[in-house]
């Protein structure tokens, strides 16, 4: 079965924060009045992160964040908040790694069709847009617009239905070896893995393979 469709998560795998969380969560907290040491607040923030691993970012995500960054700052300051979720909304706060573009291009010429696929709050659309991602990626499955999230197969089902594509048909690239690569195999994609030691150039090296299947992708 020829792939069709090739699905990549976004956070950690095709989108990256351009600076550290810790160092931009303590630059806001200073600002208000809140000395905070980077280091550490990075450390509270991704220990209060995996706390919440299997904790939905339903709807605009302020639920699932607002008590993370009290939590990271250690100070309940809703204007705090406030500036940060607003931060986290525009592109700036964010890189895409030109490296995925690139790969992700040559797929995409060759008739594959591209989307992305991930556990995100409503902002996620915005960042699409205004990256104009939409431009590579015709196809976006957002968890929080459709109110399920990886590692449920029913979201990789919701992406394939809307690629119109069969699960056999697709690939799906992202960071988390739980929630991205053995949830889709589960669903009946096909899985890969990114890892920043690898990076992209790991990822194209695993579609070069699978592409020497014979009659695997689409196209050629």
């Amino acid at each position: 079965m020829a792939v069709k469709a090739v699905f990549v998560d976004a956070g950690g795998t095709l989108l990256r924060p351009r600076e550290p969380v810790g160092v931009t969560y303590a630059r806001a907290a200073r600002a208000r009045g809140h000395e905070r040491n980077p280091v550490r607040v990075e450390q509270r923030f991704r220990a209060a992160f995996a706390a919440r691993r299997d904790q939905p970012q339903a709807g605009d995500g302020r639920a699932f964040w607002a008590p993370l960054v009290a939590e990271a700052v250690e100070v309940d300051d809703e204007a705090l908040f406030e500036e940060l979720y607003e931060w986290y909304s525009r592109p700036r706060a964010w890189w895409v790694d030109t490296e995925a573009l690139r790969v992700l291009g040559d797929l995409s010429r060759s008739g594959v069709r591209l989307g992305i696929l991930s556990n995100w709050d409503e902002r996620l659309r915005v960042l699409y847009h205004r990256f104009a991602l939409d431009r590579l990626f015709p196809l976006l499955v957002c968890s929080a617009e459709h109110g399920v999230e990886k590692p449920d197969p029913l979201l990789f089902q919701i992406a394939c239905r809307v690629a119109g594509v069969a699960a056999n048909e697709a690939v799906h690239i992202g960071d988390d070896q739980e929630k991205d690569v053995d949830a889709a195999s589960r669903a009946g994609l096909i899985g890969l893995h990114f890892d920043d030691d690898r990076g992209w150039r790991g990822v194209e090296l695993e579609l070069k393979r699978l592409r020497r299947s014979a009659g695997l992708f689409a196209g050629g």
